[in-house]
């Protein structure tokens, strides 16, 4: 019994580390913003970070704001108001691309 319960814990923490070491963050000002009137997830909004940005493995310098994301209007006025301020951002990403090979932005961190 004490072994079976053992080993469904194991399981559970084995396959929560999984799934939580896909996201990664990207950290630093942001150089310039681009958007698009007429968007979509490969042209939308697109935030490119300074050079010399923290970036995590297999992104750029550039990350997208998917289009139908419930709180785009919210994360964008964010990330505008941290290029106008010239303050830090942490871009949470989970790496999945568009069709330009893009990183997503998750979360976003002023």
């Amino acid at each position: 019994m004490k072994t079976t319960l053992f080993i469904g814990l194991l399981i559970g923490a084995i396959s929560f580390g999984t799934k939580a070491s896909t996201w990664a963050n990207a950290s630093g000002k942001i150089s310039n913003i681009q958007v698009w009137a007429n968007g979509s997830d490969p042209y939308g909004v697109w935030v490119t970070l300074e050079s010399g940005s923290v970036t995590p493995s297999g992104c750029s310098l550039t990350y997208y704001l998917q289009h139908n994301a419930s709180n785009k209007d919210i994360v964008y006025s964010g990330l505008l108001t941290s290029k106008v301020s010239g303050g830090n951002v942490t871009i949470q990403t989970d790496r999945s691309k568009n069709a330009t090979g893009l990183c997503r932005i998750h979360k976003v961190l002023f």
